[in-house]
C-alpha cells in the first residue's frame, strides 16, 4: 500500500500503522538531506509493464512525482493511486486515451498542465518486461550503503563544523554529556522554552541573575565561575575566563601544560562540566543546595578515581592529585 493522508503522499509503499523494519526504512530515507532533497529524491522507476509503478505518486519519467509537477491535474484525478497500465491500454499504446478527470480539466491553471503533461509522456510506451527502479546518487546506477554515504557527504559543508575531542580517560557519558552540550541541546530551561514546553521559573537553578542557558550556565554563572577559579587553582594554569561552552572545551589547547598534564586537565574541565550539571539537577528536583565546594570536591574526587582506573597512569597519589604533580 501507498502511505498516504490528506495531506501527505509517498511513492515508498509503507502502512504507518503496522510499523516495522520496512517502516523505519521508509522513514529514515526522509531524513538525510543532500542539497535540499531527501534520500527518496535520488530513486526512479524504469518503465516496463506498468504494473509496479504508481503514475502520479512514483518518479519515472522525471525526477520527481508526476504529482508535483503538475498539482492541479493531480487534484483533479479520480484515481490517485493508479499505476502506469491503469493510464496506458496495452503494450506500446500511448497515455492519451484513458483518464479519470473530475472533472475535466478547463481552468486557465489545469489546460496548460494538460498540455505540458501530454508532451512530456507522448515518447512513453509500456513493454513485457518488468518495471525496475534505478538509483540516481552514482554513476553505476547501483545502489549500495557505500554509494549512499559518498552522496551525503558529497552534500556536506564539513568546512564551519566543530569536531569536539573526546577525552579516553573519562567516562563515555561525559563526553556524551559535552558534547550535548556543545550543540546546544541538554535541557536547560532555554532549551526547553525553545521546545515550547512551559516552565515557571527562567531564571538560573543555581544563581538565579539570568536566564538559565548552556553558556550562561558554564560560563557566566556566579556558582561556575567560582568553580573554575578554584580549578584553575589546582591545575596552576591561567585564571579560566570563557564566553561559551565551546571555549570550556578549548581550554586545554592554551592552558600551557605540556602533553600528559594538558589531557589530565582536558578531562578535569569536561568532569566539571558534568558535576556542574549535577549539581544544579540535584537542586532543581531534589531541592539539595548546590555547594561550591561540594561540587569542587566531587571533580577531584571522581577525577581521581577515573584516572588511577581508566588511564595509564597508576602510581598517581591523592596527595599528588591533591597538588596537580601528574609525572
Amino acid at each position: 500500500m501507498l502511505h498516504s493522508n490528506r495531506n501527505n503522499w509517498d511513492f515508498l509503499r509503507a502502512k504507518k500503522t503496522l510499523g516495522g523494519v520496512w517502516w523505519n526504512i521508509a522513514k529514515v530515507l526522509n531524513r538525510p538531506m543532500v542539497e535540499g532533497q531527501s534520500l527518496r529524491h535520488f530513486m526512479k522507476g524504469e518503465v516496463g509493464d506498468g504494473t509496479g509503478i504508481s503514475f502520479w505518486l512514483d518518479p519515472w519519467i522525471v525526477n520527481e512525482p508526476l504529482r508535483d509537477r503538475f498539482p492541479n491535474l493531480f487534484r483533479l484525478e479520480g484515481q490517485k493511486r493508479c499505476t502506469m497500465s491503469d493510464r496506458c491500454p496495452g503494450l506500446g499504446a500511448d497515455f492519451l486515451g484513458s483518464w479519470h478527470w473530475s472533472p475535466q480539466p478547463a481552468s486557465s491553471v489545469e489546460r496548460p498542465e494538460w498540455i505540458g503533461l501530454r508532451l512530456l509522456l507522448s515518447p512513453v510506451a509500456l513493454s513485457d518486461s518488468k518495471d525496475g527502479w534505478g538509483w540516481l546518487g552514482d554513476s553505476s546506477g547501483e545502489f549500495s550503503v557505500g554509494s549512499v554515504k559518498r552522496l551525503i557527504d558529497s552534500g556536506i559543508n564539513f568546512s564551519n563544523m566543530y569536531v569536539m575531542k573526546w577525552c579516553k580517560w573519562i567516562p563515555a557519558k561525559c563526553n556524551i554529556f559535552a558534547w550535548r552540550a556543545e550543540m546546544d541541546i541538554i535541557p536547560t530551561i532555554a532549551a526547553l522554552r525553545r521546545r515550547n514546553v512551559e516552565v515557571s521559573e527562567l531564571a538560573c537553578s543555581l544563581c538565579g541573575a539570568e536566564d538559565e542557558s548552556t553558556d550562561h550556565l558554564f560560563s557566566s554563572c556566579i556558582v561556575a565561575s567560582v568553580i573554575w577559579q578554584k580549578v584553575s587553582r589546582w591545575c596552576r594554569v591561567p585564571n579560566i575566563f570563557s564566553f561559551s561552552f565551546r571555549d570550556l572545551l578549548e581550554l586545554h589547547n592554551f592552558c600551557g601544560l605540556k602533553e600528559v598534564e594538558k589531557e589530565v586537565f582536558h578531562g578535569i574541565v569536561l568532569i566539571t562540566c558534568w558535576s556542574i550539571w549535577k549539581a544544579r539537577n540535584e537542586l532543581r528536583f531534589k531541592n539539595k543546595e548546590a555547594k561550591i565546594e561540594d561540587i569542587f570536591s566531587e571533580v577531584k574526587s571522581i577525577g581521581f578515581l577515573w584516572l588511577k582506573s581508566r588511564s595509564k597512569i597508576k602510581s598517581i597519589s591523592w596527595g599528588d592529585w591533591c597538588k596537580f604533580v601528574i609525572m
